[in-house]
């Protein structure tokens, strides 16, 4: 079995290795985290509609990489998603986060997906280091 929390490059949202995953390019710095995403009509639910479980693994990959653009690694406690209205299929899908609070090695962030401006989704949520980096306060 692999070491806890190693990177072999098969994470499902932007594992290279990975063929069946999404290889995205998620950015992450000074606690903000972006990720553009093109989906296509295999990643729907409802026909024309983004699978909500996808919606919530886009903030998870987001969230993430904001946390980690402070140093070290972590992982998710907690997320929450807000659905607004439905997010479409064959549209860009923008989605950005922001660490709003942290303490010791945990982390609470706030993100949105956009379309086209429009606010589609919110979610927050808890994450924690779970190695590495600087602690912070």
């Amino acid at each position: 079995m692999a070491e806890a929390f190693e990177d072999d490059s098969y994470c499902f949202v932007c594992g290279r290795a990975n063929p069946w995953g999404l290889r995205l390019t998620p950015e992450g710095l000074d606690g903000r985290g972006s990720i553009l995403f093109s989906p296509e009509r295999k990643h729907q639910g409802f026909a024309g509609v983004l699978h909500g479980g996808l919606v919530s693994t886009l903030f998870d990959e987001t969230m993430a990489y904001a946390a980690m653009s402070l140093g070290g690694r972590y992982v998710t406690a907690e997320i929450r998603v807000r659905f607004r209205s439905p997010v479409s299929t064959l549209c860009v899908v923008e989605v950005s986060a922001l660490v709003v609070e942290r303490r010791g090695r945990m982390v609470k962030l706030k993100a949105v997906l956009r379309q086209d401006g429009v606010e589609k989704a919110t979610a927050e949520g808890t994450f924690v280091q779970v190695d590495g980096g600087s602690e912070g306060n």
